[in-house]
């Protein structure tokens, strides 16, 4: 591969000081650590819960300042936040890097199956079992040698059993990442692993591509019943634990 490209660090900190003001979370290590994984990114680069698009924004950026890599996959559920992310986007000239899709990751890679990313920002449903979910679907399309980034891994509350929507660690230690990846260090409140034994990379991309929000239709309905009935009994449950 090369040596990797150098990373010009007043474009990234001016690219990280432009996403601030926009709504989500994100500490500045973490924006730090997202940005020169996106930059070195030598394919295509998937996030996994776009929430208003802050992290895209950042990403996306990442990829344009570098000139390779891509496109940015961001998926998620909600259509209104999707069309935020679009709208900022096109308002930032990035439009023509990001590749936002609503959907889930099962409905994904099922509509995709030869999508493999180079990079993976994990930040959807944090709970233990809808990290879980997306695991399941993300273990044999990810790549030996790809990073994949858990937002909110070093976060007090995947300890506290009153917590129900937070159970990453949980999630990662029982899946195939414990197995198969190498532990990369804490950034902010993400934590770092990339993958020693997985896939091979297939030659074409096979992401998805289409102007505006790619819709991938009707979520399956095991999986939606995982994600909102057993998923809210879960939360109702760890209510009446705290009273």
């Amino acid at each position: 591969m090369g040596e990797d490209p150098q990373i010009d660090s007043a474009a990234q900190h001016d690219v990280i000081r432009s996403v601030e003001a926009l709504p989500g979370w994100l500490l500045e290590a973490d924006a730090l650590k997202l940005y020169e994984l996106a930059y070195l990114a030598d394919g295509p680069v998937l996030e996994i819960g776009t929430y208003r698009g802050k992290s895209a924004s950042l990403m996306a950026a990442a990829l344009r300042d570098s000139g390779r890599g891509g496109p940015l996959v961001s998926l998620d559920v909600d259509a209104a936040g999707l069309r935020d992310a679009a709208t900022e986007a096109a308002a930032r000239g990035l439009s023509d890097r990001l590749v936002l899709v609503r959907g889930t990751a099962e409905t994904l890679f099922r509509a995709h199956p030869g999508f493999a990313p180079s990079l993976v920002f994990l930040d959807g449903d944090h709970s233990r079992r809808g990290v879980a979910r997306d695991l399941r679907a993300l273990r044999e399309r990810v790549p030996a040698g790809a990073p994949i980034v858990f937002h909110d891994y070093h976060d007090a509350r995947n300890a506290d059993p009153a917590e129900p929507d937070y159970g990453i660690t949980q999630a990662v230690g029982s899946s195939w990442v414990a197995r198969d990846c190498e532990f990369g260090g804490i950034f902010g409140c993400c934590g770092l692993f990339v993958r020693r034994s997985g896939p091979r990379r297939p030659a074409g991309a096979d992401a998805p591509s289409g102007d505006g929000i790619v819709d991938l239709g009707r979520e399956p309905l095991r999986s939606w019943f995982d994600r909102c009935v057993i998923g809210a009994v879960e939360r109702r449950l760890s209510t009446r634990r705290r009273r």
